[in-house]
C-alpha cells in the first residue's frame, strides 16, 4: 500500500482549508458553511479532524514566531500570541469558539506543555 506522506498530505489539504477559512471569515462566521461539509468530511474524516488541522496551522506559525522573537532578543515574547493573531485573526477566533471541542484541548495543552519546557529560564548546571 502507498501511503502519502504528511507533507503531500498538507500540501493536498491546504486549499480546501484555505477556502473554508476564506468564506467563513467572509461572512464573519466562525462556524463552517454546509457546502463544505461533505468535503471536510471527505479529507479529515470529519470537523475534529479539520478543527486539528487548523490547530496545527496555528501552533506552527506561533512556534516559528516565537522562536524568531527570542533568536532576535526580543525581551517580550508574550507578544507573540497577540502578533500572530493579527497576522491569522479568523482562523484564531474559529479555534476559540471551538475551544471545547476535545481534540483542540489536547492539542492545546501539549503545546502549552513544550512552550513552558522550551521558554523555562533556569541555568544547566555544568559537567
Amino acid at each position: 500500500m502507498n501511503n502519502p506522506s504528511r507533507s503531500i498530505i498538507v500540501l493536498r489539504r491546504r486549499p480546501l482549508v484555505d477556502g473554508v477559512l476564506r468564506d467563513m471569515a467572509e461572512s464573519g462566521g466562525t462556524v463552517v458553511p454546509s457546502r463544505w461539509e461533505a468535503d471536510i468530511e471527505r479529507e479529515f474524516g470529519g470537523m475534529s479532524g479539520f478543527l486539528a488541522e487548523l490547530s496545527r496551522r496555528w501552533w506552527a506559525a506561533y512556534g516559528a514566531y516565537l522562536d524568531a522573537m527570542i533568536e532576535l532578543g526580543h525581551d517580550d515574547p508574550s507578544r507573540a500570541w497577540a502578533d500572530v493573531t493579527g497576522q491569522m485573526p479568523h482562523l484564531r477566533a474559529v479555534l476559540d469558539a471551538h475551544a471545547d471541542e476535545s481534540a483542540l484541548a489536547e492539542a492545546e495543552r501539549r503545546h502549552c506543555d513544550t512552550l513552558r519546557w522550551t521558554t523555562r529560564r533556569e541555568t544547566r548546571r555544568a559537567a
